[in-house]
């Protein structure tokens, strides 16, 4: 999202504060969207948990800085729903 040009969406993540968590799918979606997360989040990013859909994908957000709560086993919807209960699970 571009947010010069996309002003409501980014008002609409503005307001409602800095998302709990993200979930990334892929190492091109780390890349793409991370300094949007950066702008929208007022570099609040240590509060935000981060999850990965697989071990690449963990890996590049790694390389990016990221502290990577949880991540799948394999890259599929199922372990990605299984890592996310086991992280938020005390």
């Amino acid at each position: 999202m571009d947010v010069q040009r996309s002003p409501n969406q980014a008002r609409t993540l503005i307001t409602e504060g800095v998302p709990g968590s993200v979930v990334f799918f892929s190492p091109s979606g780390v890349k793409f969207c991370l300094e949007l997360i950066h702008q929208l989040s007022n570099d609040r990013v240590n509060q935000i948990m981060f999850a990965a859909i697989g071990p690449t994908t963990s890996e590049a957000m790694v390389a990016r800085g990221l502290a990577v709560s949880c991540t799948a086993q394999n890259p599929t919807p199922q372990d990605l729903a299984d890592g996310l209960k086991n992280c938020l699970t005390p």
